[in-house]
This record gives C-alpha cells, sequence and structure tokens, in this order.
C-alpha cells in the first residue's frame, strides 16, 4: 500500500510533543513491513538543513495570494523515508516555534499556514500522478491537516480514502469566520453537520465529518471522547460517527526509547542488569546537584506544566512525600504559573526538588533512565507516551486513569507494572503516592514490578498490524 502521512512536526525534523514521535516512526514501521508510506510536513526554519539534498521541487503557484508554494521531495536520513516538505517563505520561514510566537501565542494565520500544508497534502492525494507519486490512503493528524479531508470533498471528485488520527481533541484548530475566505473553500462545508464549530469553522471538525475513517491514540481514549466530559464540544459529532471511530494504541520506536541502546545516558542496562540503573540515579542526582542517595526514590517529571497534565495536583501532594525523604526532578514548560511554582517548591526544598524550565530531548532520556517513579497524573491522555518509555526503562509510571494511561498501566494482579489512581484529586494521588513509596521500600517486591514493566512490548510492529488490517478494510 502507498500511504501519504500528513502531519504539522515530524521527528527528529522538529517536536513540540507526543504527535511528533508518533509521526517520525509509524511510517518508518509500515515502510519495514514493505508498504510504500512517506510523509509531508512544513518546510520550517532551519528544517532543509536537517534532510538528505532535495531531488525535486515542484512550484504549485500562488493559489492563497501569499507567494509561491513549493513541492520538495527528500528523505529523512536516518531511515531513508520519503518526506515532501512544503515550501511557502512568508508562512513556515519564521523564528520561535511552528505554532506560537515569541509571545508565546499562536500565529494570527495559523488557519492560513496549515490550510496550505493540507492544500498540497489535498493535491498529492488527488493528482499524484502529475507529481510522480499516486498515494492509496491519507493519513491525517490533528487540526492542522484536518482541512485537507474538507479540500478534498470541496472538489466534488472521487478520491483516495482519507484517515483522520485525533492525537488531543482539545486542540480543534477553531478560527473566526472573518478568516474564512482565506481558505477558498467551498461555502457549502459549512454547516452544523460540517465544518462549522460554535460560529466558528474547525480544522479537526473538518477532519472528522470529511474521514472514511476516526481514530484516536488508545481504545479508552476512543470511548471518552464520546462524553461531554471529555468531547470538548465534539462529543455530540463524533457519537453521530461512532460506526467510523476505532481506538488504535501508539507505539514506542525502541531504536529511540531503550535502556539497552541510548545514547544520551550513563549506563546502558536491560531487563537482565537491570541493577545498572542505579549508575543512572546516581549521574542525574549529580547532574542536578541534588545528594547521591541511592535509598531515596526520585520522581521524574517531563511534561507541558499544564492543568491537564495535573501538573497542579503534583504542587500540592508531593510536599508530603518530600517530607518523607522523596526527590523530585522536573523538565518542562507552559503555564507560567506553575512554572513558578516548581521554581518556588525547587527553592523550598533545594537538596529534593530540581527544575529545568523548557526543553531537552538528551536531558528527558537521562530523567527516564534515571528515576525510580514516572510521574504522570493527568485530567485526560489521549494515549501518553512518556508512560511507555518509563515501562521500557524499568521506571514505574504512577498515572491516573484515563485514556491511554488506563491502556497501560497497572497496579494489580499479574499485569502489574505500575501505580494509578481514579480521581484527579490531590487526596487520590497522595494515597497513591504513599502505596509506591511503601513498595519502593521493599526491594524485591520493587525488582518484580521493575521486570513486568521492562517485558511490556509496545513496539510499532505490533501496532502496524493494526493499521494494515484498517487500511486494506478502507480499500476494500
Amino acid at each position: 500500500m502507498k500511504i501519504l502521512f500528513a502531519a504539522s512536526e515530524i521527528y527528529p525534523l522538529i517536536k513540540t510533543g507526543g504527535l511528533a514521535d508518533v509521526a517520525g516512526s509509524l511510517p518508518v514501521a509500515l515502510r519495514k513491513q514493505g508498504h510504500d508510506a512517506r510523509m509531508i510536513m512544513p518546510a520550517y526554519n532551519s528544517i532543509l538543513e536537517k534532510v538528505a539534498p532535495i531531488h525535486n521541487s515542484t512550484n504549485l503557484g500562488n493559489p492563497f495570494g501569499v507567494g509561491d508554494i513549493i513541492l520538495l521531495e527528500s528523505c529523512i536520513q536516518s531511515s531513508d523515508t520519503p518526506i515532501y516538505l512544503v515550501q511557502c517563505q512568508t508562512m513556515y520561514e519564521r523564528e520561535y516555534g511552528p505554532y506560537l510566537d515569541a509571545n508565546g501565542n499562536d500565529f494570527d494565520d495559523n488557519h492560513l499556514r496549515f490550510g496550505i500544508l493540507s492544500w498540497v497534502s489535498a493535491m498529492l492525494s488527488q493528482y499524484g500522478a502529475l507529481f510522480g507519486w499516486q498515494p492509496d490512503i491519507l493519513h491525517l493528524n490533528d487540526w492542522q491537516t484536518g482541512f485537507a479531508a474538507a479540500y478534498l470533498a470541496s472538489w466534488k471528485t472521487n478520491h483516495i480514502p482519507v484517515i483522520t488520527t485525533v492525537h488531543n481533541l482539545r486542540y480543534n484548530g477553531s478560527f473566526n469566520m472573518e478568516k474564512w475566505s482565506a481558505m477558498r473553500l467551498s461555502s457549502d462545508l459549512l454547516s452544523l453537520h460540517g465544518m462549522e464549530f460554535y460560529g466558528n469553522f474547525s480544522g479537526l471538525k473538518a477532519g472528522l465529518v470529511f474521514a472514511d475513517a476516526i481514530t484516536t491514540v488508545s481504545p479508552t481514549y476512543a470511548k471518552e471522547i464520546l462524553t461531554p466530559e471529555y468531547g470538548d464540544g465534539l462529543d455530540g459529532t463524533l457519537r453521530s460517527m461512532k460506526h467510523k471511530l476505532h481506538g488504535v494504541l501508539n507505539g514506542v520506536d525502541y531504536d529511540q526509547w531503550s535502556p539497552q541502546k541510548d545514547t544520551h545516558i550513563s549506563k546502558n542496562y536491560d531487563i537482565h542488569s537491570i541493577e545498572d540503573k542505579l549508575d543512572n540515579k546516581l549521574a542525574l542526582l549529580r547532574e542536578c546537584g541534588l545528594p547521591e542517595d541511592p535509598t531515596k526514590p526520585v520522581f521524574g517529571v517531563v511534561s507541558r506544566l499544564t492543568e491537564q497534565k495535573g501538573l497542579d495536583l503534583i504542587l500540592e501532594a508531593i510536599p508530603e512525600a518530600l517530607n518523607k525523604g522523596a526527590v523530585l526532578v522536573v523538565l518542562g514548560s507552559g503555564d507560567k504559573a506553575l512554572e513558578q511554582s516548581y521554581i518556588d517548591l525547587s527553592t523550598q526544598y533545594p537538596d529534593q526538588v530540581h527544575v529545568r524550565i523548557g526543553y531537552d530531548e538528551a536531558y528527558s532520556h537521562r530523567i527516564q533512565a534515571g528515576s525510580d517513579v514516572f510521574l504522570i497524573p493527568s485530567r485526560f491522555e489521549p494515549c501518553g507516551l512518556t508512560q511507555l518509555y518509563a515501562l521500557k526503562y524499568g521506571t514505574l509510571p504512577l498515572v491516573r486513569k484515563t485514556g491511554g494511561l488506563a491502556d497501560t498501566v497497572f497496579e494489580e494482579g499479574e499485569q502489574a507494572n505500575g501505580f494509578s489512581f481514579n480521581d484527579a484529586t490531590v487526596q487520590s494521588l497522595q494515597a497513591c503516592l504513599d502505596r509506591c513509596m511503601h513498595a519502593f521500600s521493599d526491594l524485591n517486591h520493587w525488582r518484580k514490578l521493575q521486570h513486568s514493566a521492562m517485558s511490556y512490548d509496545f513496539s510499532w510492529e505490533k501496532t502496524t498490524k493494526k493499521w494494515e488490517e484498517l487500511y486494506s478494510s478502507l480499500l476494500r
């Protein structure tokens, strides 16, 4: 099968979250199974420096009046995976991140920036023969590529099957109707059963309504988003399309996330040499300027600092654990008030809490390898990747039972591999922290849990089979 995988970010070229990891791994896994999977994303600043030399370039003109749109063909050197880069200087060659300006606000023209990405994805899907490659399936990801389904629908011709994967329903790409005319889309798509979303138009809703199949990144999240609590205003739309909704758990690229191969950590180890994990714990404490005491449990956090991720709950619950000797290492950025609160916590507990505001890919690996426990008390979590990484590193996840966390982390029975709690309250998190610290005091029990965690296989090789089945069913 020939699959075009459209995304706004792809690791290792650019990453702000889990979408990039998935977008950089699933096409590679599909290619290993013999499929011709290719990627498409914007040519942001410095992206061309990170790919192989461009071997083909096609000028698509200036249909949006913002400058020429050029389709560049290259490949990601680390995997030889073909990639199409959408070049439009006024839209993508900007400082800072792919979505936000220097002040942390959305670029005012994001509707057009990702409308253009979507338009090119649709063009390649519909008229690929003109470019030398015609996909069989168009696989969209989140709101930034959802407009592609609308372009295909607006052209009113037969087109290849479209799948939209929802990585996080809360980010729905909703824009004021004043911006509609810039999209060059047919107005008959603006209805309650189309792209209209509470008086605005939504890229994600376009991707849902006009797709042949919808997937989420875990089975539990696929059920949760059918309810008002988790549906973020789209639950009614999703319930009406329940027949085409599937939950497919994300996979992990164990070439990138395995303590046996990781080049970022102090000492490599695996399930048979788990005692060498201690070297990484001591190295992490040393890097953080904290006392190197192997008897104290280290709790790690790598996350966006937002209430969605439950980071406010940690602030209130963790002092009790700190007073019992626990250590906390945090890497992340987000809500400015939360950032300051974590900095204040590190000032209050200078020998037990270390906080780094920002993101550092290599450092995140060292936190995974050096921590004893990984904290993910999310209020909602479509899939979560960090708990999957943590399992492989023998770093026991402590999670709230929601979305993909509920599908992958278990506290009870033979499958126990971590710790979990139900209610998004400080009391429930504190009780779970207590159970965790009690378990840590029993080394034999802790080793048993670590071996269980490291035995789980969430590789893309397993997940790819489910994608193959879904693609095949659409083509039939």
